[in-house]
């Protein structure tokens, strides 16, 4: 196969793999949070949107609505914090996971970042940031601040630290496993 051809694929295949796993622990947290609340309906295919996690219509308000909206977003950045900073990541001698990992990594931090501080004004009408917003009845301007400044810090994180290590790693090991 032409190494361009090659490593486009591998490109593309860690971009799919980011995606997948971004809607399994986003929607899947939702999903577990659905279930433990006992409010579960189905799970709604949404086009180019990915899927949805729908709840029995008016069965959460207040914090458990807040929660139920916010908690995916946290725990897809917290993963990509660990991804992005936790030593042994950097060890993995396989070029195909790192490939996976880094594009994992930069979904994690920077997708619900730009989506509740930016793009949730313009796609979609809010979704969770409403949910947090209704749940806790305040407004959504903190909450897209508090967003905007972790994804500004998330930005710096990923450029400064992860692919610099990601470069470092692909230029000192051109024998790594395919």
């Amino acid at each position: 196969m032409d190494r361009q051809l090659e490593k486009s694929v591998k490109q593309w295949s860690g971009i799919l793999l980011a995606i997948v796993s971004y809607y399994i622990i986003h929607e899947g947290t939702h999903f577990l949070l659905a279930m433990i609340l006992g409010v579960f309906e189905e799970i709604r295919f949404a086009g180019i949107w990915g899927i949805q996690i729908v709840t029995t219509e008016g069965s959460l308000s207040g914090m458990n609505l807040a929660l139920f909206s916010g908690l995916s977003s946290i725990v897809t950045i917290l993963i990509g914090y660990i991804l992005a900073l936790h030593p042994s990541i950097y060890k993995i001698k396989n070029k195909n996971i790192l490939i996976g990992i880094y594009y994992i990594t930069l979904c994690f931090l920077l997708l619900d970042p730009l989506y509740m501080s930016l793009l949730s004004k313009f796609i979609g009408g809010g979704g969770d940031l409403n949910g947090i917003t209704t749940g806790l009845g305040t407004s959504d301007i903190p909450f897209r601040i508090l967003f905007g400044i972790i994804l500004i810090i998330n930005i710096l994180l990923f450029k400064n630290k992860v692919c610099s290590r990601y470069n470092r790693i692909f230029k000192e090991n051109k024998n790594i496993n395919k």
